[in-house]
């Protein structure tokens, strides 16, 4: 049995973007794979149908699309700049599934964000947009080269007036939105339909074309999390008020003449408080509440092998159909306009995209340890539809989790283990405990590459779902000024019973590592306890107090989730007290630093402050600092940058956990 090695991730195929024809009797995805020569992602788009599956388009850079009617796609084969105008543009192809080549339909002078197709050729769309010039879609060639002069002659400098005035993977965002636009393909016409200071959040466009509502924020200085409902008429291109109130929204949908809007109401658990289902009286202007989903909407399951993503919530017939995470896997549903809400389809796993044809479900996901693949729901079960991982990891050793169930802090907690191959209690092994971002997310019984090359190389893996992890209500996942505290004994305690469990793991060789929230978490460890011979903390907080003015969500997110404000000073002690950084003088442990120089969600400084703190208690560590990453770095980032991370965090367990013979 071949072994899973750190560069076997390079032969995975990613599926993502899957989106139902106009009529449902087909659906179209993407199938990506990392080109590590040339330091980029391969993007085609593929369709299936009921009886057969074809690739579509070969130039490898196609991964943002929509349906033009049922035998028609249009895609955009990359933002590109010209370079003799010096002119941002984006050009859009369609191609027919009937054969033939791609042919240039037009070309927009704006990086745009989403698209949709309202008919006569006509299209509704967002594209980013400047403050400072608000008519850029409008320059001449010659206009177009000198705002861009005047951005190199200017590059020396940044003027910030707003915050956030960075977004992770966006960069620089200070004086930008996301604005509505209306195109006419048929007269070359792009006409702007809201302010420039206005930023267009989601959108939805009435059954018969006439209307779209959409979510906005209009804002200067500093962006308020609430959003306006409003609604564009297609007619006369008017822009006017759905309701009066404003609304944390996460979505607007149209289900035939009903407005639905998922939104966070804030109301007992804060910006972590799962969303509800209101409908909207367009008569009255009025808002209700439809449903109030025991569990949060979306998929939440941690995992290092996708690429993209997949609308998760869509109107299908006369219901709206979305995921859920339950526990630690998708649930699929449906909705009516009643409220009523019905299971799809439900088991271990994690489903990122879906699509119904000719009367049958298929989903995208993860399941029973296998890389990702597109399966038909039968009855309970699925079957295989897509085989593009069938070889990869073939005769493989992939390692089984198994579930093991604690009580603390009065819940129940779960977590998992991964055992080496031939695992033989007579034998003694090291360990990695694995900390989950979010907080509020959760591991799930799906395939994750790092565990599984951890698991082949002979370590034994261990990973949980402490308090603040999603899957469980409001009330697990909700640990708002808690940090550091019961999640600390939750994840201390599922370790003490993977020990109780397998006695043979070697106590004195266990390692600890996590992303963000999990960067969190292993910077407060190593703050609290010295049983861990090594550690490896990756896009971590590490001090409230400078976190909550450089995080791009930082000015929100630390007062709502330290349960302290920068801004009182009667809060500054709780915010220090949470901080990672103020137990500095308990360093011991060799700590190995990873950070990304464009991670705006938790900022380089965050893991410049712990190797400076590190190095000052004269504990062995290093720092490896990724120039063009962001904070999705494990997840998306280069091949090049994606392959080091793995390969620095495994050589730093290896050389801290394993023998001389490599055990």
């Amino acid at each position: 049995m071949k072994n899973i090695m750190l560069d076997t991730w390079l032969d995975f195929r990613f599926i993502s973007n899957v989106k139902g024809s106009p009529s449902n009797d087909k659906f179209a995805f993407v199938v990506s794979k990392a080109d590590l020569k040339k330091d980029t992602y391969e993007n085609n788009i593929w369709v299936q149908s009921s009886d057969r599956r074809f690739q579509l388009t070969a130039f490898n850079q196609e991964s943002f699309y929509i349906w033009l009617d049922d035998e028609t796609i249009l895609f955009s084969s990359g933002r590109q700049k010209d370079e003799q105008s010096k002119a941002i543009s984006t050009d859009f192809f369609k191609i027919s599934l009937k054969g033939g080549e791609a042919v240039k339909y037009f070309s927009l002078p704006l990086i745009v964000t989403s698209i949709q197709s309202v008919g006569n050729g006509r299209f509704v769309l967002t594209a980013l947009s400047d403050v400072r010039h608000p008519k850029y879609h409008t320059y001449s060639d010659e206009e177009k080269a000198k705002a861009a002069n005047e951005l190199k002659e200017n590059a020396f400098f940044e003027e910030i007036n707003e915050v956030p005035f960075w977004f992770n993977g966006s960069g620089l965002t200070d004086g930008k939105r996301n604005r509505l636009f209306v195109f006419d393909s048929d007269r070359n016409q792009l006409t702007p339909v809201t302010s420039p200071t206005v930023s267009v959040g989601d959108l939805t466009i009435d059954k018969k074309k006439e209307v779209v509502y959409f979510s906005a924020s209009d804002f200067k200085n500093l962006r308020d999390l609430t959003s306006s409902l409003l609604k564009l008429s297609l007619t006369d291109l008017k822009v006017s008020k759905v309701i009066n109130r404003k609304l944390n929204v996460y979505g607007v949908y149209m289900l035939e003449d009903t407005l639905l809007v998922l939104h966070n109401r804030r109301k007992e658990f804060g910006m972590s408080e799962n969303p509800v289902w209101s409908k909207i009286d367009l008569d009255n202007r009025k808002i209700t509440d439809l449903i109030v989903p025991e569990y949060s909407v979306g998929n939440s399951i941690g995992s290092d092998v996708r690429l993209g993503g997949s609308e998760l919530i869509k109107v299908i017939g006369e219901q709206l159909v979305f995921t859920m995470t339950v526990e630690d896997h998708s649930r699929l549903v449906a909705l009516d306009q009643q409220g009523g809400l019905t299971e799809i389809f439900d088991a271990p796993g994690s489903i990122d995209g879906f699509a119904y044809v000719g009367g049958d479900w298929y989903v995208s996901g993860l399941f029973d340890q296998s890389l990702g693949e597109i399966k038909k729901i039968v009855g309970d079960t699925l079957a295989d539809v897509t085989d593009f991982n069938a070889e990869v990891i073939k005769d493989a050793y992939v390692a089984k989790p198994q579930r093991i169930s604690i009580k603390s802090n009065g819940d129940n907690v779960d977590g998992w283990v991964l055992l080496p191959q031939d695992f033989d209690l007579n034998k003694h092994y090291p360990a990695i405990l694995d900390i989950h971002g979010g907080p509020k997310t959760v591991y799930g019984e799906v395939y994750c590459h790092e565990m599984q090359v951890w698991a082949n190389l002979g370590f034994v893996v261990m990973f949980c779902n402490p308090h603040g992890s999603d899957g469980k209500g409001n009330a697990f996942a909700d640990i708002r000024g808690k940090y550091g505290t019961i999640d600390y004994q939750d994840i201390m305690s599922f370790t003490d019973e993977v020990l109780l469990r397998y006695p043979n793991i070697d106590v004195r060789r266990i390692g600890v590592t996590g992303g963000s929230y999990g960067g969190f978490m292993t910077n407060w460890i190593i703050g609290h306890t010295d049983r861990f011979a090594c550690a490896c903390t990756q896009r971590s907080i590490c001090n409230w107090t400078s976190f909550h003015g450089v995080s791009d969500i930082g000015y929100f997110f630390t007062p709502d989730q330290a349960g302290a404000s920068l801004l009182k000073t009667e809060d500054h002690e709780k915010l220090w007290f949470h901080s990672p950084l103020r137990y500095a003088s308990n360093f011991k442990t060799p700590t190995l630093v990873i950070h990304s120089k464009a991670d705006y969600r938790c900022p380089v400084d965050q893991g410049y402050q712990m190797i400076t703190a590190l190095k000052e208690m004269k504990v062995e560590s290093k720092m490896v600092v990724f120039n063009s990453e962001n904070h999705d770095l494990s997840r998306n980032g280069k091949p090049k940058a994606r392959q080091k991370r793995l390969k620095e965090i495994t050589e730093w367990m290896q050389k801290y956990l394993m023998d001389k013979k490599g055990h």
